[in-house]
C-alpha cells in the first residue's frame, strides 16, 4: 500500500496536544507514587519496604502520601473522561481509541510477520493494536483500583451498604492489580517508550508532542496517508505517492 505525501522530509507532526502531555506527566508522576508507596505497605515486612517506609516519616505519612497522589489520579481520571465525552459525542470527532475487527486482524498479521511469514508488518493508524490495548488497560485499572481503593479508604461507610466481605475482596483485587500493573508498565510499557530499538533510549513524542515525517511513515502510515489527503483537498491540487516504510 502506498501512501500520499507532499511535505519535505524533514518536518514534524504534532501528535499530541499541550493538555495530553500535561495528562500524561501528572499519570506518570501519580502512578509512580501510588506503586511505591502502595507496594512498600502491601509488602512491609520486607527489609526494603520498612526502611523506605520510615524514611518517608512512619506509616501514616505514606498512607497520606498514597491517598493524596490517588485523589490526584482519580481528578485526572474524571478529567480525562469529561474531554473525551465532550471531543467524541459533543463536538463528534473521529474516536482514535476504539478497538476494532482491524485490530484482531493487525495483531494476527503482526504474529505472522514476527514468525517470518508475512514480509511487512501491517499498516497501522493513528493507533495501533498494542497502544489501544494499553490505553483500555489503563482505563479498566484506574477503575478497578479507584473504587476497590476507596473501599479500603471509607470501610465503614461502604459496609454500610455491602457486607464486610466486600472489604476483605477490596483488599486483595486492590494488591494483585496493581502487582499487574507495574509488571505491565516495567515489561510492555518501558519496551515500547523505552527500549524498543525504533525509539530508544525514549519516545520523546509524548513530552515533545511531535513526531517526524519517517516515524509517521512507519508508524502510522494510514494516519499520514489520511492528513496528507486532507491537506492536498485543501490546497486543491493533487499529492505525490510515497510508500511507506515498514
Amino acid at each position: 500500500m502506498s501512501v500520499t505525501v507532499a511535505t519535505h522530509e524533514d518536518e514534524t507532526f504534532i501528535r499530541f496536544a499541550l493538555r495530553q502531555r500535561l495528562e500524561h506527566i501528572i499519570l506518570l508522576v501519580a502512578f509512580t507514587v501510588l506503586a511505591v508507596t502502595g507496594l512498600i505497605q502491601k509488602f512491609n515486612q520486607a527489609a526494603l519496604a520498612e526502611g523506605t517506609i520510615q524514611f518517608l516519616g512512619g506509616i501514616e505519612r505514606v498512607r497520606f502520601i498514597h491517598r493524596t497522589f490517588a485523589l490526584i489520579l482519580a481528578i485526572e481520571a474524571i478529567y480525562h473522561g469529561v474531554t473525551m465525552f465532550y471531543t467524541f459525542v459533543l463536538k463528534r470527532e473521529r474516536p482514535t481509541m476504539l478497538p476494532t475487527p482491524q485490530d484482531l486482524k493487525d495483531a494476527w498479521q503482526m504474529i505472522l510477520y514476527f514468525l517470518g511469514r508475512r514480509k511487512e508488518r501491517p499498516l497501522f493508524d493513528r493507533y495501533d493494536f498494542r497502544q489501544k490495548f494499553e490505553y483500555w488497560a489503563m482505563v479498566w485499572g484506574t477503575i478497578i483500583m479507584g473504587l476497590t481503593g476507596f473501599m479500603m479508604w471509607f470501610p465503614i461507610q461502604t459496609t454500610r451498604i455491602l457486607s464486610g466481605q466486600w472489604i476483605v475482596a477490596a483488599k486483595a483485587a486492590h494488591g494483585a492489580e496493581a502487582i499487574l500493573a507495574v509488571v505491565s508498565i516495567l515489561l510492555w510499557h518501558m519496551y515500547g517508550a523505552h527500549l524498543n530499538a525504533e525509539v530508544f533510549p525514549l519516545d520523546t513524542a509524548i513530552f515533545t508532542g511531535k513526531i517526524s515525517k519517517e516515524r509517521m511513515l512507519r508508524e502510522h502510515p494510514l494516519e499520514y496517508a489520511r492528513l496528507m489527503e486532507e491537506r492536498a483537498r485543501a490546497a486543491g491540487e493533487p499529492a505525490p505517492v510515497e510508500t511507506p516504510k515498514t
